[in-house]
């Protein structure tokens, strides 16, 4: 263990000294991962291997490196991540303004990645990871998850040894932290079985087209002339990769195929979409959002959506905890930020709304009153503004007041208890209210535009 000076003068990049500050965890043996075929038993076992008293845990996260291969897997992992690291993290004093010097930390590309590595604990489990500043900039170390011990709070040198750094203990707390409960194993143990259950099924499906969807060849021979059947055979093979059989005159031989085999195909896509689909509820806490089910309701999106989007707001309040507990005191001890009653905090950006919403949005604010200007409504519909928008709206005005002095001659108003100041009271077939005209679709819409660039009163 090395003895750490921390120094928080002379300015580098970050206005700290350039001195390596941290410990640096070492002698730890790297060994490749084991790669083979795994199926339900192995998945149980490595489960049993992980929670057994001794807790190794290197059978089951070899197994989650290999599920972790699939497309669907890794897809639906990335955007539970997105969903906490496209908010921009800032760190503010107590005054609630940017601090520069941390700032600077923060945009790195090493401390983009820190983000993204501590969201690893959701999937993994048990998270160790250590800060260091080497020459002058800022880096993170995470052991490799099968060398982690978390019961005994160790990081063995060898994956299956007893030796190793007990990481809670001495210096270690200043410069290395952990996320993730010891007995947690991860949203990839929950994973794994539908991994493996959708790769069974397309390797099944795979040999069913290979078998049903080309045409079955078969050759006969006398049953004598050894020669002829290794010609056969010959010629067969050379023909092509279509399955084939080289039969003695006078046998049979039969396939036993479901009655329908549209249906027995549909059989291994049903699996394969009822596995994706278990995914999605388990890694986004849903799976509209992602993929269409036959016969799904467009309107029960928005429930989907605001699902995940409650999954994410907890991911991301998650992660400001454990910036703030535990990230911030070790940057404290490295010397890129002082103890000045700041915080980390999420720096939100503006939703953009769809361009249809957005104009949706401008026409409820200008019926109900309130004036929404012209150049607003142009840029948020994405519609070029006419070079000779002044003489169009001078126009469209000018019509406007000519409509509402002819309707005024045409219908003079009148007094219903009075008829004789105003003539008699309009019954429902002159009333304008009650029987409006049926206007073209082209005055239809002048009158809609006009309606809308018209200043509201």
């Amino acid at each position: 263990m090395e003895d750490i000076s921390v120094t928080k003068s002379n300015e580098d990049l970050y206005g700290t000294s350039n001195q390596d500050q941290g410990i640096k965890i070492q002698n730890i043996v790297f060994r490749p991962l084991v790669r083979q075929s795994q199926d339900i038993q192995k998945w149980r076992n490595a489960l049993i291997y992980a929670e057994s008293m001794v807790g190794i845990r290197v059978p089951l996260y070899e197994l989650y490196s290999d599920i972790e291969l699939d497309p669907v897997l890794s897809n639906l992992k990335a955007k539970r991540i997105l969903g906490v690291t496209k908010n921009k993290l800032v760190y503010l004093d107590k005054d609630g303004k940017e601090v520069d010097n941390v700032m600077k930390v923060l945009n790195t590309y090493n401390f983009r990645q820190l983000r993204k590595e501590i969201q690893l604990y959701k999937f993994d489990g048990k998270k160790v990871i250590e800060l260091i500043l080497e020459d002058g900039k800022f880096r993170f170390f995470a052991p490799d998850r099968r060398n982690i011990r978390p019961r005994q709070g160790k990081i063995v040198f060898e994956q299956y040894g007893s030796d190793g750094i007990l990481y809670r203990e001495g210096q270690y707390p200043k410069y290395v932290f952990e996320v993730g409960e010891d007995e947690d194993l991860g949203l990839l143990l929950k994973a794994a079985p539908l991994v493996i259950y959708k790769r069974g099924s397309l390797g099944d499906w795979s040999q069913f087209s290979e078998l049903f969807g080309m045409p079955f060849r078969k050759a006969t021979w006398d049953g004598f002339n050894e020669a002829t059947r290794i010609q056969l055979e010959d010629a067969m093979e050379r023909a092509g990769s279509a399955a084939y059989a080289v039969l003695p005159e006078g046998t049979t031989m039969e396939f036993l195929e479901a009655k329908s085999t549209t249906n027995s195909s549909k059989v291994y896509d049903d699996l394969r979409k009822a596995c994706n689909e278990e995914m999605s509820i388990l890694i986004l806490g849903q799976s509209q959002t992602t993929q269409k089910t036959q016969g799904s309701l467009g309107g029960n999106d928005d429930t989907h959506e605001k699902t995940e989007d409650e999954i994410n707001e907890d991911d991301r309040m998650d992660e400001l905890a454990i910036m703030n507990e535990r990230v911030k005191p070790i940057l404290i001890n490295l010397g890129l930020m002082t103890e000045d009653g700041g915080s980390f905090s999420h720096h939100e950006g503006e939703e953009d709304l769809e361009p249809k919403d957005a104009v949706d949005m401008a026409i409820k604010m200008k019926q109900a009153g309130t004036p929404v200007d012209d150049d607003t409504m142009y840029q948020i519909s994405r519609i070029a503004k006419p070079a000779n928008y002044a003489a169009i709206k001078t126009q469209m005005e000018a019509e406007k007041q000519e409509q509402i002095e002819a309707m005024a001659q045409e219908h003079p108003p009148m007094d219903e208890q009075n008829p004789k100041k105003g003539g008699k009271k309009a019954n429902d077939k002159t009333n304008p209210k009650k029987n409006p005209a049926k206007l073209s679709f082209m005055d239809s819409m002048r009158q809609t535009l006009s309606d809308f660039f018209d200043p509201a009163h």
